[in-house]
């Protein structure tokens, strides 16, 4: 049974691609991580509690430190928050750059798990491009050649 291997060419440019994307998907995560360690933490005033099966989502409403009033929406991963009801207060955590569209609970770690899959990817894909652009090495000699 003869098995067709890929083109090296072909494997060339999926590891290319697969490696832009990896390196702009750590730079865009790290971005992102900075950009929200240099936001600011405020008190929010729970508007709504939405309960989809075990999930639950708040609507809040903060004032940023620049005096912007913004309301959110955003499902709860902190479980001291999961029995909030309407009115409650809870501490909230806005990014520097659009504090009214990425806002989370303090508490919430779950934007590091985006920087750890995209170092993940870039580690596989550095490894695979590296092994599709090298040189190919020449075959071993045979040990026994010759021999009867």
């Amino acid at each position: 049974m003869n098995r067709r291997r890929p083109s090296r060419t072909l494997l060339r440019l999926f590891s290319m691609f697969g490696l832009v994307f990896a390196i702009a998907l750590t730079a865009l995560a790290t971005w992102s991580m900075a950009d929200d360690r240099r936001g600011s933490e405020t008190v929010a005033k729970v508007l709504d509690v939405e309960h989809r099966g075990a999930r639950t989502f708040l609507t809040v409403r903060y004032t940023t430190s620049h005096g912007e009033v913004c309301q959110a929406d955003f499902r709860v991963s902190v479980d001291a928050n999961r029995a909030v009801s309407t009115g409650d207060r809870i501490r909230v955590r806005h990014a520097r750059s659009d504090p009214c569209l990425r806002v989370r609970e303090v508490g919430d770690q779950s934007g590091w798990l985006i920087i750890l899959v995209a170092v993940a990817l870039l580690i596989t894909f550095g490894i695979l491009t590296y092994l599709s652009w090298r040189r190919p090495r020449p075959p071993l000699p045979l040990r026994y050649a010759g021999m009867p």
